[in-house]
């Protein structure tokens, strides 16, 4: 997994960033990611001023999500939430699609020419 985050208006923080590759490192078993694109913004004018954003590259469709609040712990963990929502509701929905898909029997075909054997 490749992991790339991006810092606006605030400085780095080791830990933050550490935080972010465990939560992820968690989804794993659910989600193969390929590629995480994070963005980590402070507003120096709205309210709440701290606004995480994901972008989780995996096999179908990408995972966006993003979040704010007022401090950016809490924003990025409610980003997480709201991706394991996500991840949730695709599981639900492809195994209701699984049950719901009526069983295929598959016949041998005959040999061409119509002779049976």
């Amino acid at each position: 997994m490749k992991l790339k985050v991006t810092h606006r208006n605030h400085a780095p923080s080791k830990s933050i960033v550490e935080m972010i590759e465990k939560q992820l490192t968690s989804l794993l078993p659910d989600l193969q990611i390929d590629e995480a694109r994070v963005h980590l913004e402070r507003s120096l004018t709205d309210s709440p001023p701290f606004k995480a954003s994901f972008h989780l590259v995996a096999p179908g469709p990408d995972v966006i999500v993003s979040s704010s609040d007022h401090t950016l712990r809490a924003a990025i963990l409610k980003a997480f939430d709201r991706i394991a929502e996500k991840i949730g509701h695709r599981r639900t929905k492809r195994d209701q699609h699984r049950e719901i898909a009526p069983a295929i029997e598959l016949t041998r075909r005959r040999p061409a020419g119509g002779q049976h054997s």
